[in-house]
């Protein structure tokens, strides 16, 4: 392991401008949902969130091939939020970075290589596990650190109280799934927040 401090990032909405093609891919299956109701699923664990919702119009089966089949490659299309590949690897200089999504490992993987930004020890993808929880404890014993050494970058609800839970801290950007207005209740849980992604630097070179 390098002997750096570990940046986890969340792919997307901190990464990847992908809140709009998830809303449509969900569409798919619950067509009443709402723009508003498809954010909401993320102020916990999205997966417990969606089984919250009325019955889809597809089997669990039928929308994981649909999503691997049609939506994951047509994700590999979606831009990166402006500025972030430079962030990413500014902070590959100092800290080891890596990934705690509930997208998968794979598509993540090539998105990333795609964009020239595979600078990432790491991705803990869905299919390790739908709990970040487990990822995250899964990344502190991985890679032998405590928690205080770990800053997690994030722009949902649920993954902060998730990294809450284990006491790791947490770096809300505001321009990803949630805006800043979900977050009111939750200044004391998170570090600081970031408006844009230069803002994601700043904030750790002034930590330093």
């Amino acid at each position: 392991m390098k002997n750096k401090k570990i940046i986890i990032f969340d792919f997307d909405g901190v990464i990847i401008d992908s809140c709009e093609h998830a809303y449509h891919g969900n569409l798919r299956s619950w067509p009443d949902l709402k723009l508003e109701e498809h954010k909401n699923l993320f102020s916990g664990n999205i997966f417990e969130e969606l089984e919250k919702l009325p019955p889809a119009k597809h089997s669990e089966e039928e929308r994981s091939r649909w999503w691997k089949e049609e939506h994951n490659p047509k994700k590999k299309h979606l831009p990166v939020f402006d500025g972030i590949q430079d962030v990413i690897k500014q902070l590959a200089k100092d800290y080891t970075l890596v990934i705690n999504t509930s997208a998968d490992s794979k598509s993540t993987n090539e998105y990333l290589k795609d964009g020239n930004i595979n600078l990432f020890d790491a991705i803990y993808g869905n299919e390790i596990s739908k709990s970040k929880i487990e990822k995250f404890n899964r990344i502190l014993a991985d890679y032998k650190i405590d928690p205080k050494d770990c800053i997690f970058i994030t722009d949902t609800v649920g993954d902060v109280l998730d990294a809450n839970a284990l006491s790791i801290p947490t770096l809300v950007v505001t321009y990803g799934y949630q805006e800043m207005g979900y977050f009111s209740s939750l200044h004391d849980k998170v570090i600081g927040f970031a408006d844009k992604p230069s803002d994601i630097l700043n904030f750790l070179t002034d930590l330093k």
